[in-house]
């Protein structure tokens, strides 16, 4: 499955099925300044079909998650079959209170490196402060303060809480 998307005036295909994992912690500057890990970089480049990654609040944790552009042109579709669907089975349907979620989405381009900037209302909606965990959910990527994560995050993340453990190791290491 693919969809076309228009850059620059060129159609280029991208993959509608990207699946985002891997893991890293980045540290973050004063200007918001991250980089996205290499694994999960190379998912977001080929959703996107270029160096652009679209970040939003979660809905319900303190993080932020990030997607290429094919993941958000999914969310309109999405958006667009319960319309559908409610049409078909004559019952309302509110687009804009389906498409709340999408209204805090923010898309950058990041460098060849992964670098990019995170704004600064995002970076309080996500607690980020000096450094960000990233890690491939499937369907997307999430960003967390790795204090708030090892702290908030659900019991379902404690596996994952193991490769945070595993990544600061390692920064400490280095030092």
């Amino acid at each position: 499955m693919s969809i076309c998307t228009l850059f620059t005036g060129v159609f280029r295909t991208v993959s509608a099925l990207v699946v985002y994992a891997g893991s890293g912690v980045s540290g973050v500057d004063a200007k918001g300044r991250t980089t996205i890990p290499a694994e999960i970089r190379d998912s977001v480049l080929q959703s996107s079909g270029s160096n652009s990654v679209c970040i939003s609040r979660h809905s319900s944790l303190p993080c932020l998650i990030g997607f290429g552009s094919a993941e958000r042109l999914k969310l309109r579709a999405d958006i667009e079959a319960q319309w559908q669907s409610a049409v078909n089975r004559g019952t309302d349907f509110d687009r804009e209170l389906a498409g709340v979620s999408a209204s805090s989405i923010f898309e950058t381009a990041f460098e060849a490196s992964g670098r990019f900037v995170l704004s600064p209302m995002l970076k309080h909606f996500g607690r980020i402060d000096d450094r960000a965990f990233f890690f491939g959910a499937t369907t997307h990527f999430m960003l967390w303060n790795p204090d708030v994560f090892l702290k908030e995050a659900p019991a379902a993340f404690n596996p994952v809480k193991d490769e945070l453990n595993y990544w600061l190791s390692q920064g400490k290491r280095d030092k």
